[in-house]
Order: C-alpha cells, then sequence, then structure tokens
C-alpha cells in the first residue's frame, strides 16, 4: 500500500506541471491586454502601463512567467490581483463559499441518485422504473442554465420555497435550490449507473448462492449485491467531487454565489492570468486527492482488491 500511494504521489508532479503549464499557455494566448484594459476609456499612460507590467512580469517571455509562477507557488505565492489584493487572499473568500455548494450537491446527487437507483434496478421492468429512467433521461438532458431558470421560477418565484439567489454570505437554504441544480445531472448518472450494476449483479451465481445457504434477502442486498454495485458508483462520485468544485460555474452565476466558478469567469473577463491559472491549480489537485481516496475505498468495498 505504502509503494503504491508514492507511486501515485509521484504521478501527480507532471499531471500538475502539465496542467499549470497548459492552462497558462492559454491564458497567455488571449487576445486583448489586460494592462490597457485597466486604463477603461482613458488615454493609456505608457510609463504606468511599462511600470504595471514589470510588476506583474508581463513584460517578460511567456516560459519565464511561467517559471516564475512556478517558483512562487511552492510558497504559496501566487502573487496579486490587479486590484492589489492577494491572490490567496481572494481564493480564501471564495472557496469557502464552493465547498459548502459542491458538498451540498455530493450529498444531494449520492443519496437519492443511489435511492432511486437501487428501487429501479430492484423493480426492472415495472411502472417505477420505467417513471425514474424518464426522469433521469429529462435531467440529462436538459442543460443546466434551463433547469436553474426552472428551479428559480417555481422554486423561488412562484410557490415560494427557497431563496432566488444566494448573495454574498449564503446559508443553508440560499445554496440549497444551487446544489440541486448542480448535483441534478450527476445524480442522473448515478442513478442509470446504480440501476444497470444492481440489475445485473442481482442475477449472477454469487446471488444465488448466498439465497441457497439461506441468507435472508437483507443482507444478500446489503452484503452482496450493493456492495458490488457500489465500485463505479463510487469511481463516478470520487471524479465528480473534483469536478462539482470547478464546474459551478454555470450554476453560481445562474444563482449569484460568489464561490470559485463565479470568480473564475470574472477573473477570465478581467485578464487576471494569475488567479485563473492558481484557480485551476488547486482544483486540479483536489481532483487528484479525490481519485486517490477513491482508489483507496476500492480495497474496502471489493476484498478482492489489493495493492501490492
Amino acid at each position: 500500500m505504502g509503494k503504491y500511494l508514492l507511486r501515485r504521489i509521484l504521478q501527480m508532479i507532471p499531471v500538475v506541471l502539465g496542467t499549470t503549464l497548459l492552462v497558462y499557455a492559454l491564458v497567455f494566448a488571449l487576445p486583448g491586454d489586460p494592462v490597457k484594459a485597466m486604463f477603461g476609456d482613458k488615454p493609456v499612460n505608457e510609463a504606468v502601463a511599462a511600470q504595471i507590467r514589470a510588476e506583474y512580469n508581463l513584460d517578460k517571455p511567456f516560459i519565464v512567467q511561467y517559471l516564475l509562477f512556478l517558483k512562487n507557488a511552492l510558497t504559496l505565492d501566487f502573487g496579486k490581483t490587479f486590484s492589489g489584493q492577494l491572490v490567496i487572499d481572494v481564493i480564501g473568500r471564495a472557496f469557502p463559499v464552493t465547498i459548502k455548494l459542491a458538498l451540498m450537491a455530493f450529498v444531494f446527487e449520492a443519496v437519492f441518485g443511489v435511492i432511486f437507483g437501487v428501487i429501479s434496478g430492484l423493480k426492472k421492468g415495472k411502472w417505477c422504473d420505467t417513471v425514474i429512467l424518464i426522469f433521469s433521461l429529462l435531467l440529462i438532458s436538459v442543460p443546466t442554465f434551463v433547469t436553474g431558470f426552472l428551479c428559480q421560477y417555481f422554486l423561488g418565484v412562484k410557490w415560494h420555497l427557497l431563496p432566488v439567489t444566494a448573495g454574498t454570505n449564503p446559508g443553508f437554504l440560499d445554496l440549497l435550490m444551487p446544489a440541486m441544480v448542480l448535483g441534478s445531472v450527476s445524480m442522473a448518472y448515478i442513478i442509470r449507473l446504480s440501476r444497470t450494476e444492481i440489475s445485473s449483479n442481482i442475477a449472477l451465481d454469487y446471488v444465488r448462492t448466498a439465497r441457497a445457504k439461506g441468507m435472508d434477502n437483507k443482507s444478500v442486498m446489503l452484503r452482496h449485491v450493493l456492495r458490488n454495485s457500489m465500485i463505479p458508483v463510487v469511481t463516478y462520485l470520487g471524479q465528480d467531487l473534483g469536478a462539482l468544485m470547478g464546474g459551478a460555474m454555470i450554476s453560481e452565476t445562474i444563482f449569484n454565489v460568489h464561490g470559485i466558478g463565479y470568480l473564475t469567469y470574472q477573473s477570465i473577463l478581467k485578464g487576471e492570468g494569475n488567479l485563473v491559472v492558481s484557480i485551476v491549480t488547486l482544483l486540479m489537485l483536489i481532483f487528484v486527492v479525490c481519485n486517490l481516496l477513491v482508489d483507496m475505498l476500492y480495497a474496502a468495498l471489493d476484498p478482492r482488491i489489493r495493492y501490492a
């Protein structure tokens, strides 16, 4: 296990370098001059513009900028934004909001996805299975921004069940609707994945053998069918947790949630290269760690899986 963990950690190094290099290159290639954009409609003072470029290393070649970013990032110094704020402080204010939103969406999709998937798998071919499949297909087919606006209209405006927007300091109820919208598509995939796994595993020989030995149906479902069926679901959930952190841009924009997704969108518009790359680096590290934890859970779910 120790060698496996060390090997996976070493594999993270080229992933981090490759991802940051690619994102930095894309930001560097964006059209326009962020320094000139700071002046707005006013005439550009070339002396001041040159001073700003020197301060933010924008006057240096691309590879030099990237190496300087890596050197400073090792000490968690991601530089400053064009407004003079520390990047780490800006991310620190937005990240807790996204963590709460992502965890709420994660719990929502995991709990309801597995429950409806189990019901659909056990009742395969029945009317409830058909209803659940149609419902999940609708969630997958409808774009997230459409689902968000529909929830805002019905749950917020028409029925007054939940707040329409979250605001700057959102609580649990403020984030409940954005979390439902953010986790709805993933919940639909988990429903279909759980249904497929349960309906296929329930017909295998080891289930018939367990029942032939006199094991009651509840124990068969919990100890054998459900446990073996959860391995693909856990894989999807582990990858999706990282995706929820960075994929909340649409949901956060719709519901005015000032989290990482909203911050990323605003940073791209303003040409804040350091801020964009810093956010992507943080999200990429979260994604890699989540995948590592999922691999560790495999051995707990399936005793046949061992890491030498």
